[in-house]
């Protein structure tokens, strides 16, 4: 039996941080934006509810605070820091193939739309995915 890995990824910003919470199915079990202040927080409650083996997080915007607040109140997680560059124009690409347009606006190409809301968990989400499959991809090579 192959046991199931959930991580936590974090898409860490100077106001604000996307999170999404993922097994090794790639099944999304949660996600959401929350503001930095709020974090360790959120992360307190993430931790009861479910068996997180590691975080995830972007190496983008404020990073090293975001890395630091969590080793402060979690001193022996493991933090994997991941390239994140392009990721916010993918995660609006994934925010219109989970949120399609309706009517008129359909006519108006991807690159020129913008979500009405903060993606960054989409962000987060994309991180995570980037994660297994790049475990994927090095159990294939060996």
């Amino acid at each position: 039996m192959i046991k199931t890995e959930i991580i936590l990824a974090i898409d860490p910003g100077t106001k604000k941080c996307g999170y999404a919470l993922v097994d090794s199915n790639l099944t999304l079990l949660s996600k959401n934006i929350i503001y930095f202040e709020n974090l360790s927080k959120k992360l307190e409650e993430l931790f009861c509810d479910y068996r997180i083996g590691k975080v995830i997080l972007g190496d983008g915007t404020n990073y090293k605070k975001v890395e630091s607040a969590i080793r402060q109140k979690f001193p022996r997680l493991t933090i994997k820091l991941v390239d994140e560059r392009f990721s916010t124009l993918k995660a609006r690409k994934r925010y219109f193939e989970m949120n399609p347009p309706r009517g008129i606006f359909k006519l108006i190409p991807v690159s020129l739309r913008i979500p009405p809301r903060d993606y960054d968990d989409i962000v987060a989400l994309l991180l995570a995915e980037n994660y297994f499959e790049s475990l994927e991809d090095t159990s294939e090579t060996t």
